[in-house]
């Protein structure tokens, strides 16, 4: 084989491996999409560049670059985890934020608080399918658990611990030393015009995203793109409508594929709207005698529009110290309103769990409506955490979605 014969069977391999890697992000784009709208949506509007003087990945906001051959080395799940990696960054801001900041130890700091993210996220939630997310050999993995911690706090801590500044040695973390990415070159420098223009178009994407699909059941928002966007609640009817549409059934149907992607040759599954899909829902609402009246009419106001919007069954049980009146299924929405409970005493959360094991119930979804001052959760809760939603009012007690009940919205 001569020189021209070996470079043209090594271009042939490299076009290959191209071709394939291209091919697995694509896939991944499309599970995200179905199993994650929220994510997928975004990802369908950053642009994702092959670019071979790269040495890895990385991106300046407009766009990701990726080297093919540095993806090669990769399964699918740890070049997933690289694609998402890169998101975060400009999902972050974090190409924008470097101002004058030493820039390995930015680039550090950054990847410790994007891979925190990544690792907190629970890809795994369905049972029929599960996105492939798998750490990569080689990166700057936060010790323990990561808590949220900003970039900026970060990058000073390491700033103190590498004596001010990165140089071109060893960069430590907490006592260890920590990988840093050999990029052949930096992003390019933008213009002020340049990043606002840019940093614009993000919020307005990730706004975008959180209107269309709101905080669904199955991912997360993390804390620092709601500060970012400067969006601070979400309207938990959104939630709900998330939780019903993508909770562990049939959540999409290709009999209704999204039209937008067809015209890119690819069939993408629309959410599926039928009656039969939604089902019963079990609401408990609180009656105990911390919740006025004022509050009582905003928890059935509630429960009335989420009847207006979707199709499905009620079942509605208030509860104090005990479940004391039940009413089954309420079909007809303005019926919702004349739902009243008759007891009125302490609070116990405790027998709402009771009650549906005596009952032997196995509700497809839960949504339990209260101000929160309830006491401890002693009860099992077990896999009924998956299948609630916590609506807290609006000047009641305060939690985050690791509470024991289940996942968090707020009227």
């Amino acid at each position: 084989m001569n020189i021209r014969e070996l470079l043209n069977f090594e271009k042939n391999i490299y076009e290959r491996d191209a071709e394939r890697i291209q091919q697995g992000l694509l896939k991944f784009k499309m599970d995200l999409l179905k199993l994650y709208p929220f994510y997928g949506d975004i990802v369908m509007r950053i642009p994702v560049i092959e670019d071979a003087t790269v040495a890895t990945a990385q991106t300046d906001g407009r766009s990701i670059r990726y080297n093919p051959r540095f993806l090669k080395k990769m399964n699918e799940g740890q070049r997933n985890y690289v694609l998402m990696h890169e998101v975060f960054h400009v999902l972050f801001l974090h190409w924008k934020r470097v101002a004058g900041r030493d820039q390995r130890l930015w680039n550090v700091a950054c990847d410790l608080v994007v891979n925190g993210t990544i690792d907190n996220i629970h890809w795994k939630t369905y049972g029929k399918k599960d996105i492939e997310i798998e750490r990569p050999p080689e990166g700057c993995f936060y010790p323990g658990r990561y808590m949220g911690d900003p970039v900026e706090e970060i990058y000073a801590g390491l700033l103190k611990e590498n004596k001010g500044g990165g140089g071109g040695g060893t960069i430590r973390f907490n006592g260890k030393p920590v990988y840093v990415r050999p990029d052949l070159k930096e992003p390019e420098v933008l213009t002020p015009e340049e990043t606002q223009v840019i940093e614009a178009q993000i919020k307005t994407m990730i706004n975008d995203a959180i209107k269309k699909r709101g905080l669904g059941a199955s991912y997360m928002i993390p804390e620092q793109l709601l500060k970012i966007t400067q969006t601070r609640k979400l309207p938990w009817h959104k939630l709900l409508f998330e939780f019903l549409s993508m909770r562990e059934t049939d959540e999409s149907s290709y009999y209704t594929p999204e039209r937008k992607y067809i015209h890119m040759g690819m069939i993408v599954p629309g959410t599926a709207r039928s009656e039969d899909e939604l089902g019963e829902i079990w609401a408990f609402v609180d009656s105990s005698g911390s919740i006025g009246s004022n509050e009582l009419k905003q928890f059935m106001t509630q429960l009335y529009r989420i009847a207006k919007e979707f199709h499905c069954i009620f079942h509605i049980a208030f509860w104090d110290t005990k479940v004391t009146d039940v009413y089954k299924n309420v079909t007809d929405r303005e019926k919702i309103l004349k739902c009243a409970p008759r007891h009125s005493g302490g609070t116990d959360i405790n027998c709402v769990y009771r009650y549906i094991r005596e009952e032997k119930l196995k509700p497809a979804v839960m949504i339990i409506l209260t101000d929160g001052y309830f006491g401890e959760v002693t009860e099992n809760v077990g896999s009924l955490r998956k299948k609630t939603i916590l609506v807290v009012s609006e000047d009641g007690a305060r939690f985050d979605n690791n509470n024991k009940v289940g996942r968090l919205a707020q009227l």
